[in-house]
């Protein structure tokens, strides 16, 4: 393949002033939890992000840098770039740099909307008005002198951060932050020249952009993401996004267009900022389009789940942007620009957009991805292991986990025997295949079996490991993948001929007649009622004996799926103890007492249980013995490939 000319518009470099950007695909801020003392990336984050300008970026972009010069003096920001001890930060910038990208930073003033960044930091939260935040805390308006110094805040952090090597900046003015707020005719209803019309709803960011530019030059590139649509009932639609960005035009380099307003408690709105996998890819392209042709002097960024590079081409050729970012995608591939520019689009590991990275990061302070299983270990990718001592390995289960194991036991130089029992890699995920929201994770179990199929990895299937044929291979590793199996719930009726197990309908959803109820709310259970109900037009309803929706590990894809329970009208009868089944419907106990819902199908899914057991029986079958995924704890893609990358790492090193 020709690269060039078949993404001429990804790989055509872009000039701002006197900055060259090598490529069109920028990296959106994606933050980390992990800094030091005084608000500063560690060197794993300085590490992280090295990692996506290897990977051939364009930008590299750090994000949540406070500005606040009030919480600055009072020593309670814990996150800013001011101060001349900040040393990680030009190593962060210098870490970029070397390798071709352009090192970016995210400014960001909170206005009345808490972030991660300044909690428990005591700051006023200040806003356009007096309110009372959705949380229950005090908002007090902000007078102009305050406006006036946050607005040179901007500034002096931009010029900060130029001189620690930052080749720009980038406001962060949207998803209900504190500038989006001033833009909103919803929040902001001052009667002064910073409230009314768009103009002055926007005077405050156009403030922020020129003091930017008025301490760092013309010539030094400034970036100002915007919410094209508020998405929220209460909030603006494109109508006004586009207005917003005729003010901004010409001051600020780059429009990064996305959408949503976080802090309006609303699961679309949440969904779409996070384009969750329920969506197509692009769903927020078309605001970015209609913006694009109210600006004359700005570029336009787009950013939302983009993935595809022959899609995101197609996004630059037709005019709809001039520039795609990118966050998760980048966690789940930092070399998909070096792919696109080698002409290898089919080995990029396409993002599932299934939100665990972002649970994870805010849950546990790791960006991790559930499918690429290096992503922010790059500490051990830096700084090679002694080589290790070659092992033969026999991975028994061609799941995900097992075939990741095998990869990654190959890769470092051992000898791998993968054992399947069935006639094809990728396991009980399988039977989701034909789902149209899970197509990017069947993308990447294909790709996975084409990995597998180009190794060296000697691949049995049709093939049941017993503890003799183990013993017979004589391995030095076993590595047990060999997965959980459905819970079948004790209630009188479950055997029943219009009864099934949640697999069994996602591979044939025919099976599913007339009114349908699915006993358990877990992921399984909704997104087959999603599945249903959305691509099968069905009549769903969803049994739950808990009184919410279980998170599944992944509290950020809960709310994604909520948001389509809520579009397609799914009801969950929550607090209700499926009692029995019959060939009318389910009886259930509840706190109100007996309920019972009408259903022609009923499918179970509540839950897998670990075959434990199952491994634990070739525990004494090699030197070496390893249980991962899920027949060690039922859990999700990223427990599976952390557990069978972290155990192949390791083999033949101790």
């Amino acid at each position: 393949m020709n690269a060039f000319k078949t993404f001429p518009n990804l790989l055509k470099p872009l000039k701002i002033g006197n900055t060259v950007f090598r490529n069109r695909m920028f990296c959106a801020p994606t933050g980390s939890a992990d800094v030091v003392y005084d608000g500063q990336p560690s060197i794993d984050v300085v590490m992280y992000f090295e990692r996506m300008a290897i990977g051939g970026a364009a930008t590299v972009a750090d994000g949540g840098v406070a500005v606040d010069p009030a919480a600055f003096r009072e020593g309670r920001s814990p996150r800013e770039i001011t101060r001349i001890s900040n040393y990680n930060f030009p190593r962060f910038a210098s870490a970029v740099t070397r390798h071709g990208a352009v090192a970016s930073i995210e400014l960001l003033h909170t206005g009345s909307a808490p972030h991660p960044s300044t909690r428990g930091t005591g700051l006023t939260l200040e806003g356009p008005v007096d309110m009372m935040h959705r949380n229950g805390a005090k908002v007090v308006a902000m007078t102009e002198e305050r406006i006036i110094e946050v607005a040179e805040g901007y500034g002096k952090a931009a010029l900060a951060a130029k001189n620690a090597g930052f080749g720009m900046v980038a406001i962060h003015a949207a998803h209900g932050r504190a500038l989006q707020e001033w833009m909103s005719p919803s929040m902001n209803t001052r009667a002064d020249k910073y409230g009314g019309n768009t103009e002055n709803r926007c005077r405050f960011a156009v403030m922020a952009v020129d003091a930017i530019h008025r301490l760092c030059g013309n010539d030094f590139p400034v970036e100002i993401r915007i919410s094209g649509s508020e998405i929220i009932p209460e909030g603006y639609g494109v109508d006004e996004g586009c207005r917003i960005a005729e003010q901004l035009d010409g001051h600020a380099d780059i429009i990064n267009v996305s959408v949503g307003s976080l802090d309006g408690n609303n699961a679309e709105s949440f969904a779409r900022t996070h384009l969750s996998q329920f969506y197509p890819q692009g769903r927020n392209v078309e605001v970015a389009a209609e913006i694009k042709k109210h600006v004359k002097k700005s570029l336009i960024g787009i950013a939302g789940g983009l993935s595809d590079p022959y899609y995101m081409e197609e996004v630059l050729a037709s005019g709809k942007a001039d520039i795609v970012y990118m966050a998760r995608q980048l966690v789940c591939d930092p070399d998909l620009p070096n792919k696109v520019r080698a002409g290898k689009p089919e080995e990029i590991r396409k993002c599932l957009r299934c939100l665990q990275c972002f649970t994870e990061l805010v849950s546990h302070g790791d960006l991790l991805c559930a499918i690429n299983p290096e992503s922010n270990r790059d500490r051990e990718s830096f700084y090679a292991l002694p080589a290790p001592v070659r092992q033969k390995v026999l991975v028994i289960g061609g799941g995900i986990a097992g075939m990741q194991a095998a990869l990654s036991a190959e890769k470092h130089g051992h000898e791998v025997l993968l054992c399947e029992k069935g006639g094809e890699l990728g396991g009980m995920i399988l039977c989701e295949r034909d789902v149209p929201f899970k197509e990017r994770l069947h993308e990447y179990i294909e790709q996975q079996k084409r990995r597998v199929a180009a190794s060296s990895i000697d691949l049995r299937l049709n093939t049941a490991v017993t503890p003799e044929y183990a013993m017979n291979e004589q391995p030095d590793v076993i590595i047990a993948a060999v997965g959980s199996e459905p819970v079948t719930p004790g209630i009188p009726g479950i055997g029943s001929a219009n009864v099934y197990q949640a697999a069994e309908v996602f591979g044939d959803p025919g099976l599913a007649k007339g009114k349908v109820a699915i006993l358990g709310a877990g992921f399984v259970g909704a997104e087959l009622a999603i599945y249903l109900k959305k691509h099968h037009s069905r009549d769903v309803v969803i049994i739950e004996m808990q009184g919410e929706m279980s998170d599944g590990g992944n509290r950020c894809h809960k709310r994604a799926i909520e948001d389509i329970l809520g579009q397609e009208g799914i009801t969950i009868r929550f607090n209700a103890k499926a009692a029995g089944i019959t060939d009318k419907g389910v009886a259930c106990e509840t706190p109100d007492g007996e309920l019972f819902v009408e259903a022609d199908t009923v499918v179970h899914a509540v839950g897998m249980r670990p075959l434990q057991n199952e491994a634990l029986s070739f525990h004494g079958c090699a030197p070496e013995f390893h249980m991962i995924g899920e027949c060690r704890k039922a859990s999700n893609i990223l427990f599976a490939n952390n557990t069978a990358y972290t155990a192949a790492r390791f083999i033949g090193r101790y």
